[in-house]
């Protein structure tokens, strides 16, 4: 956060706690502390965050609301936008919202209003007396909005502090794309190769970006793991290429029934874990049963001339805030996934 700070008799000087400063060395100053913290950031909720932050304090602004064109749901995956942030964020699959406010008059930067040709820019217009507009473009092509609520006058007036604000917009759509691409990596190398769905490590990343979300937002998942009994036994080549379908299939049936918030995972030789976001607490018992019923009793050929019965066994566990307080989000989505497990463990 940026230094607390109070104006002196010079209008090109404010004093910080240590000394006094022009506005232009202050800007940089806060420039520095505003882009370390956003290149620090590895988790694309924490970037937009920091990023509309950074906005509000280099704007002096009272609000900030975010476009951004998502046309394949790509951000949507990684971004919780219900989540609690320095602002809003709006993720647009149609483009002509935002690039209409850029077409008629694209040298604007203001509006004495929250809206401008009669597209409303904010979720609430309450105390916007006017906007400053400021276009986010990649490789040159318009690709969101940001819109800053009742700016700083010392900021509209000086050419050097818009100047600054207008730059660190620039940059956010690079920092997005860097995150989006290490998502992707991270999406390849945590892929379970025989089911298609993610591995262990892949789940407890799901699960750790998850309890970021749920520190914000107050909602804790459903923790559920399930272990497929009779396929331990299958040993030799031909079995072996009959698990892998099982498993396979099994996975791919759990991942139809989830929504796009929710992760499946396969965490061991026969068992998945599946992350359910916002299941009601009385109601997860009901969500593992339903899956058990789904899956129990189909028949297998076993590769030997017989037939299996495919069984599940299951525990789950409805998480709690008190459980995510404190610590390293991945150390806690570890211990989470570790403990429903050894229920499942011990209940044999």
């Amino acid at each position: 956060m940026v230094d607390e700070m109070s104006s002196v008799g010079d209008s090109n000087q404010v004093q910080d706690a240590q000394s006094s400063l022009t506005v232009a060395e202050f800007t940089r100053q806060q420039i520095t502390r505003i882009e370390r913290q956003v290149l620090l950031a590895t988790d694309l909720a924490d970037l937009v965050d920091l990023s509309m932050a950074g906005i509000r304090q280099l704007s002096g602004g009272t609000q900030v609301e975010v476009w951004l064109h998502d046309p394949v749901g790509e951000l949507d995956r990684h971004l919780d936008v219900i989540g609690v942030f320095s602002g809003v964020v709006r993720l647009l699959e149609d483009s002509y919202d935002f690039v209409s406010l850029y077409t008629d008059k694209p040298q604007w930067n203001r509006t004495p209003s929250a809206e401008f040709n009669e597209t409303p820019l904010f979720k609430t217009d309450a105390g916007v007396e006017q906007t400053l507009l400021v276009p986010v473009t990649d490789h040159d092509l318009l690709v969101g909005s940001v819109h800053i609520a009742n700016p700083s006058s010392s900021v509209m007036m000086s050419q050097d502090q818009m100047a600054a604000l207008l730059d660190f917009v620039a940059k956010v759509p690079l920092l997005i794309n860097r995150l989006v691409e290490f998502d992707r990596i991270r999406d390849f190398v945590l892929l379970d190769p025989v089911t298609n769905v993610s591995n262990r490590a892949g789940l407890v990343r799901d699960l750790e970006r998850e309890i970021s979300r749920a520190r914000r937002n107050q909602r804790a998942p459903l923790l559920v793991v399930m272990k497929l009994v009779g396929l331990d036994n299958m040993n030799n080549l031909s079995q072996r290429h009959i698990q892998s379908r099982i498993l396979r299939s099994v996975g791919s049936r759990i991942a139809a029934a989830l929504r796009d918030t929710d992760a499946v995972g396969r965490i061991s030789e026969d068992s998945f874990g599946v992350m359910v976001v916002d299941a009601p607490e009385g109601n997860a018992a009901a969500i593992v049963a339903r899956w058990e019923a789904d899956l129990k009793g189909q028949l297998i050929d076993d590769g030997a001339g017989g037939m299996i019965e495919l069984n599940l066994e299951s525990s789950f566990h409805q998480c709690q805030m008190s459980e995510m307080q404190d610590g390293d989000s991945s150390d806690i989505a570890a211990r989470l996934l570790s403990s429903v497990e050894h229920a499942l463990q011990t209940s044999d």
